[in-house]
Protein backbone atom coordinates (compact mmCIF):
# COMPACT_ATOMS: atom_id res chain seq x y z
CA UNK A 1 0.00 0.00 0.00
CA UNK A 2 1.43 3.56 -0.77
CA UNK A 3 1.99 5.63 2.28
CA UNK A 4 -0.78 7.86 2.96
CA UNK A 5 0.61 11.31 2.58
CA UNK A 6 -0.65 14.32 4.69
CA UNK A 7 -3.23 16.66 3.17
CA UNK A 8 -1.56 19.32 0.66
CA UNK A 9 2.00 20.41 0.72
CA UNK A 10 2.42 19.06 3.97
CA UNK A 11 1.91 22.10 5.56
CA UNK A 12 -0.63 21.90 7.30
CA UNK A 13 0.69 18.53 9.30
CA UNK A 14 -0.85 17.80 12.08
CA UNK A 15 -0.19 14.63 12.89
CA UNK A 16 2.74 13.35 15.39
CA UNK A 17 4.98 11.14 13.52
CA UNK A 18 5.41 8.14 15.73
CA UNK A 19 1.21 7.56 15.43
CA UNK A 20 1.34 8.40 11.78
CA UNK A 21 3.91 5.39 11.49
CA UNK A 22 1.74 3.22 13.41
CA UNK A 23 -1.07 4.09 11.61
CA UNK A 24 0.67 3.11 8.61
CA UNK A 25 1.74 0.19 9.73
CA UNK A 26 -1.90 -0.71 10.65
CA UNK A 27 -3.43 0.07 6.88
CA UNK A 28 -0.53 -2.45 6.25
CA UNK A 29 -1.28 -5.19 7.94
CA UNK A 30 -5.12 -4.69 6.95
CA UNK A 31 -4.35 -5.01 3.67
CA UNK A 32 -6.05 -1.40 3.52
CA UNK A 33 -6.55 0.54 -0.22
CA UNK A 34 -5.16 4.44 0.52
CA UNK A 35 -8.83 5.02 0.21
CA UNK A 36 -9.43 3.05 3.14
CA UNK A 37 -7.48 5.05 5.64
CA UNK A 38 -8.42 8.25 7.03
CA UNK A 39 -6.48 11.59 5.66
CA UNK A 40 -3.46 11.75 8.10
CA UNK A 41 -2.69 14.88 9.23
CA UNK A 42 -4.82 17.37 7.33
CA UNK A 43 -8.44 18.68 8.00
CA UNK A 44 -11.02 17.74 5.59
CA UNK A 45 -14.56 19.44 5.12
CA UNK A 46 -15.96 16.54 2.76
CA UNK A 47 -17.25 13.42 5.43
CA UNK A 48 -13.77 11.81 4.39
CA UNK A 49 -12.32 10.94 8.17
CA UNK A 50 -9.43 12.28 9.07
CA UNK A 51 -7.10 12.06 11.88
CA UNK A 52 -4.89 15.17 13.45
CA UNK A 53 -3.22 16.48 16.75
CA UNK A 54 -4.95 18.80 18.66
CA UNK A 55 -7.18 20.20 21.79
CA UNK A 56 -7.96 16.97 23.88
CA UNK A 57 -5.38 14.83 22.22
CA UNK A 58 -5.67 13.12 18.46
CA UNK A 59 -8.64 13.38 17.04
CA UNK A 60 -10.40 10.96 14.40
CA UNK A 61 -13.11 13.44 12.97
CA UNK A 62 -15.03 13.35 9.85
CA UNK A 63 -17.24 16.67 9.17
CA UNK A 64 -18.84 18.36 6.20
CA UNK A 65 -18.49 21.68 5.52
CA UNK A 66 -18.77 23.35 8.60
CA UNK A 67 -20.81 20.62 10.34
CA UNK A 68 -19.11 18.09 12.32
CA UNK A 69 -20.15 14.22 11.55
CA UNK A 70 -18.15 12.48 14.59
CA UNK A 71 -15.18 13.54 16.47
CA UNK A 72 -13.38 10.95 18.87
CA UNK A 73 -10.67 12.51 20.74
CA UNK A 74 -8.31 10.88 23.33
CA UNK A 75 -5.01 11.14 24.92
CA UNK A 76 -4.82 7.23 24.36
CA UNK A 77 -2.79 5.76 21.86
CA UNK A 78 -3.67 2.65 21.61
CA UNK A 79 -7.77 3.42 22.14
CA UNK A 80 -6.93 6.44 19.36
CA UNK A 81 -5.50 2.98 17.14
CA UNK A 82 -8.43 0.87 17.63
CA UNK A 83 -10.58 3.95 16.78
CA UNK A 84 -8.93 3.98 13.32
CA UNK A 85 -8.54 0.33 12.64
CA UNK A 86 -12.59 0.44 13.19
CA UNK A 87 -12.57 3.43 10.88
CA UNK A 88 -10.32 1.15 8.14
CA UNK A 89 -12.07 -2.00 8.86
CA UNK A 90 -15.59 -0.18 8.09
CA UNK A 91 -14.26 1.22 4.62
CA UNK A 92 -12.92 -2.07 3.58
CA UNK A 93 -16.07 -4.04 4.59
CA UNK A 94 -18.07 -1.89 3.16
CA UNK A 95 -16.36 -1.97 -0.30
CA UNK A 96 -16.68 -5.65 0.36
CA UNK A 97 -20.24 -5.67 0.68
CA UNK A 98 -21.98 -2.35 -0.72
CA UNK A 99 -24.94 -1.80 0.73
CA UNK A 100 -28.27 -2.34 -0.93
CA UNK A 101 -28.88 -5.93 -0.59
CA UNK A 102 -30.95 -7.09 2.63
CA UNK A 103 -27.59 -9.54 3.40
CA UNK A 104 -25.04 -6.75 3.19
CA UNK A 105 -25.38 -5.33 6.52
CA UNK A 106 -24.71 -8.94 7.89
CA UNK A 107 -22.18 -9.51 5.32
CA UNK A 108 -20.35 -6.36 6.20
CA UNK A 109 -20.28 -6.14 9.83
CA UNK A 110 -18.92 -9.94 9.92
CA UNK A 111 -16.38 -8.62 7.58
CA UNK A 112 -15.45 -5.69 9.93
CA UNK A 113 -15.11 -8.13 12.98
CA UNK A 114 -13.18 -10.61 11.07
CA UNK A 115 -10.35 -7.89 9.58
CA UNK A 116 -10.35 -6.68 13.17
CA UNK A 117 -9.81 -9.62 14.76
CA UNK A 118 -6.62 -10.66 12.38
CA UNK A 119 -5.14 -7.28 14.04
CA UNK A 120 -6.58 -7.87 17.66
CA UNK A 121 -8.50 -9.77 18.82
CA UNK A 122 -9.23 -7.45 21.95
CA UNK A 123 -10.82 -4.76 19.43
CA UNK A 124 -12.85 -6.99 17.06
CA UNK A 125 -14.79 -7.56 20.68
CA UNK A 126 -14.83 -3.75 21.54
CA UNK A 127 -16.11 -2.85 18.38
CA UNK A 128 -18.82 -6.04 18.57
CA UNK A 129 -20.14 -4.89 22.23
CA UNK A 130 -19.88 -0.94 20.98
CA UNK A 131 -21.97 -1.98 17.91
CA UNK A 132 -24.60 -3.97 19.63
CA UNK A 133 -25.43 -1.68 22.17
CA UNK A 134 -25.83 0.85 19.39
CA UNK A 135 -28.21 -1.13 17.63
CA UNK A 136 -29.89 -1.95 20.95
CA UNK A 137 -30.44 1.52 21.73
CA UNK A 138 -32.00 1.83 17.86
CA UNK A 139 -34.66 -0.29 18.44
CA UNK A 140 -33.12 -3.16 16.28
CA UNK A 141 -35.07 -5.81 16.20
CA UNK A 142 -33.65 -9.51 16.81
CA UNK A 143 -32.98 -10.50 13.66
CA UNK A 144 -31.33 -7.27 12.90
CA UNK A 145 -29.23 -8.69 16.43
CA UNK A 146 -28.50 -12.13 15.04
CA UNK A 147 -26.75 -10.72 11.58
CA UNK A 148 -23.87 -9.76 13.87
CA UNK A 149 -21.23 -11.80 14.48
CA UNK A 150 -20.43 -14.25 16.98
CA UNK A 151 -17.88 -12.94 19.58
Amino acid sequence: MPVPAPGGDGSDDQLDDEMRTRIIDLARRLRARPDDVPVLGSIRGDSTPYCVRGPGGRHLTSRERDRVLSDLSTDGAEEFLRWVAESISERISRRLHPPGSPESSGASWRAQFDILASVDHGWADAWLETMRTRLVDAGASRDVLAMLPAP
